[in-house]
C-alpha cells in the first residue's frame, strides 16, 4: 500500500507541476508578443532615422549609400516625397500622425486599424527633395540603395533628385 500512494502522490504533483507550467506559458504569451512588437517598433523608427541620416547625407556630400534593410515589413516609394513602412503591429499608437522628427525631414508614425504606418517626408524648403526610384516602388528588400541624382529647377525651387533602389 505504501508503494501505491507513493505513485499517486507523483502522478498528482506531476499533473499539478504541468498544469502550472502550462498556465504560466498561457498567460505570458501575450507578454512576450507585445515586447516583441515594441521591439520591431523601435527597430522601424530606428532605422527610417537612419534612411534619413544616409538620404541627407547622399544629398550634401554625392555619391552613393546603402544601408541593410533588417525588417520584416514593406517598404513603399508612397511619391517623390515620401518613403513609408507599413506592417501588422498590436502597439498602442494614435491613429492620428505623431511626429517623431521634424527638421528638414519629418518621421512620423500611426495606426490604421492593427497596421503601424512609419513615414519618412521631405517637405519643399528652400530645396526640395525628389525621390524617384528604377525598380519596384514597394517591397520587401535586404538592402536600400541611395544614390544622389542631377537636380533641376521648379517653379522656382531646386530640386536635388535621389534614386531610391530596393534590392
Amino acid at each position: 500500500m505504501k508503494g501505491q500512494s507513493e505513485i499517486i502522490v507523483f502522478i498528482l504533483l506531476f499533473v499539478i507541476g504541468v498544469s502550472l507550467f502550462l498556465s504560466a506559458v498561457v498567460w505570458s504569451r501575450g507578454i512576450f508578443e507585445k515586447n516583441s512588437d515594441v521591439t520591431k517598433l523601435n527597430s522601424i523608427e530606428t532605422f527610417m532615422s537612419n534612411l534619413d541620416d544616409k538620404i541627407q547625407g547622399v544629398i550634401k556630400f554625392g555619391g552613393k549609400d546603402s544601408i541593410n534593410y533588417n525588417l520584416d515589413a514593406t517598404i513603399e516609394l508612397v511619391d517623390s516625397g515620401t518613403i513609408e513602412i507599413s506592417t501588422p503591429l498590436s502597439v498602442n499608437i494614435p491613429e492620428t500622425w505623431v511626429k517623431l522628427k521634424e527638421d528638414g525631414s519629418i518621421i512620423r508614425e500611426r495606426m490604421e486599424g492593427d497596421i503601424l504606418k512609419v513615414q519618412l517626408q521631405y517637405l519643399p524648403d528652400s530645396y526640395a527633395v525628389h525621390l524617384y526610384t528604377d525598380g519596384p516602388i514597394i517591397a520587401t528588400p535586404r538592402t536600400v540603395f541611395i544614390e544622389k541624382g542631377s537636380s533641376f529647377e521648379s517653379e522656382g525651387r531646386t530640386y536635388i533628385r535621389v534614386k531610391v533602389t530596393f534590392e
